[in-house]
């Protein structure tokens, strides 16, 4: 029998793979549609990783994890004729499907918003870890340098008991009842496709809430009606800011005051919403725990990959920044964090837009977030899961025509009175020839900030 991860590149689905690995299993196979620096490092952890798809063919007894952006691939469609066909229990779980299993046998804590849930969920672990003796387990979609750069925690001592639930779920061999909901599993919670009321909640955070994911969501009402709809699921309580809007929509909420927090590493109201929240969350846990104690913990917080991330000083001594930033508020939230750290520097916004879709609905919202930089430049969009075909019906697609999405960034690129970038070249030129004085920052969802590290030689 082998634990089958599919698309095992991607920065969520291989917390998977490595948590199993520290819980002693080796019977994994990690497949991915290409090599990066999380397949690289899979393989460091003796992983077997597979590169393209239908190479390997699932077997009766195996178990597959897989991507949601996967569900057409080989490996997920043979497994599921199998299973039809001869009638086998094999186990087929989507990411968060299989996080719905685990979430059955701890208390968990869920971290969802539209901004801000990777931060606020590195920062609970991070700092939980330290004041909830409680706290077993923790996943996040980003890395984190406080936990030696990985984007989950484990407690080291409870690995036996671990071994004990997981075996459970992958194979139903028996379990004590005293372990199950006898530790807190804190979680990002992606509002994708709904994909978190596969969850099992005891309490859950909102950071924010504005319209996201138009590739699936209608409108905003549509997409505040599932933040509404976990809300309703979560068996205790559910903690928001006092500046959320329309909170009489929720029931079991805590609202928190939104305070400021002196952090070493990190700074501005994004850190300042997430600690207030995560105060409240620790205050609800032990209500012995003073907010001093709680701030002299975060304190050393070092924040978490690819948001707001230094990279490096290039060699012509311009400063590198990288940051996730895929929705318009995120390039507004960056912008001002930059000018206050940089007032007398040019800022110079590499933007990689994260789907066709969010680009359509928010043009005017995008082009009002990067115009304040003194230089733009797009860069070829992200299309995951996108097809040119999707978008006929389009008035913008009828009016202008578009035979390719490269037709598309490059309108995309003028209306928002940018550069436009179709190859990475383009873009190490650009970088090359811009002036010591500028300070760069690249928002991106993911492939772009490959390529500047892999170029840079930047782990």
């Amino acid at each position: 029998m082998h634990i089958v991860i599919v698309w095992a590149g991607g920065s969520w689905i291989s917390n998977i793979a490595h948590l199993l690995r520290d819980l002693g299993y080796t019977n994994l196979i990690a497949i991915d549609a290409q090599e990066s620096q999380i397949t690289q490092a899979l393989r460091e952890r003796k992983i077997p990783v597979i590169v393209g798809h239908g190479k390997y063919q699932p077997k009766a007894d195996d178990i597959l994890i897989y991507s949601e952006a996967t569900k057409e691939s080989t490996e997920v469609q043979s497994a599921s004729q199998l299973k039809r066909e001869q009638h086998f229990t094999m186990k087929i779980w989507n990411y968060f499907e299989f996080l719905g299993e685990i979430t059955k046998y701890f208390r968990t804590v869920g971290f969802a918003g539209t901004n801000g849930k990777s931060s606020s969920t590195s920062l609970a672990i991070v700092t939980g870890k330290k004041m909830i003796p409680e706290l077993g387990l923790g996943i996040v979609g980003a890395l984190v340098p406080d936990l030696n750069n990985k984007s989950y925690y484990l407690k080291e001592d409870k690995k036996s008991e671990f071994r004990q639930l997981f075996d459970f779920i992958f194979t139903g061999k028996k379990l004590p009842y005293e372990l199950i909901k006898k530790y807190y599993f804190f979680l990002e919670a992606c509002e994708y496709k709904r994909h978190f009321l596969n969850l099992d909640l005891e309490y859950l955070l909102i950071t924010n809430i504005e319209l996201d994911h138009t590739d699936y969501y209608r409108d905003f009402s549509d997409y505040q009606y599932a933040f509404v709809q976990m809300n309703q699921k979560t068996k205790n309580l559910t903690f928001v800011l006092d500046s959320l809007e329309s909170p009489e929509i929720f029931s079991k909420i805590k609202k928190n005051p939104l305070r400021h927090w002196e952090l070493d590493h990190i700074r501005g109201k994004p850190t300042d919403c997430n600690a207030s929240l995560v105060a409240g969350l620790f205050q609800e846990l032990n209500p012995k725990l003073s907010l001093e104690q709680i701030e002299k913990e975060m304190k050393p917080f070092k924040g978490i990959w690819r948001r707001m991330e230094f990279l490096t000083t290039l060699p012509n001594w311009k400063k590198l920044f990288s940051d996730y930033g895929h929705i318009a508020s995120s390039i507004e939230l960056a912008y001002e964090t930059l000018r206050n750290r940089f007032p007398y520097h040019k800022l110079l916004a590499i933007f990689q837009p994260h789907q066709t879709h969010r680009v359509l609905k928010g043009r005017a919202d995008f082009q009002k977030a990067l115009a304040p930089f003194d230089q733009r430049a797009i860069f070829s969009i992200y299309t995951a899961r996108e097809k040119l075909s999707d978008f006929a019906d389009e008035p913008l697609f009828q009016e202008q025509h578009f035979q390719s999405f490269s037709e598309f960034w490059a309108y995309f690129a003028k209306a928002m009175k940018a550069d436009y970038l179709d190859t990475f070249q383009e873009v190490q030129e650009l970088l090359s020839s811009t002036d010591k004085e500028t300070i760069v920052i690249v928002f991106t969802a993911w492939d772009l900030d490959y390529q500047l590290r892999t170029w840079l030689h930047i782990s």
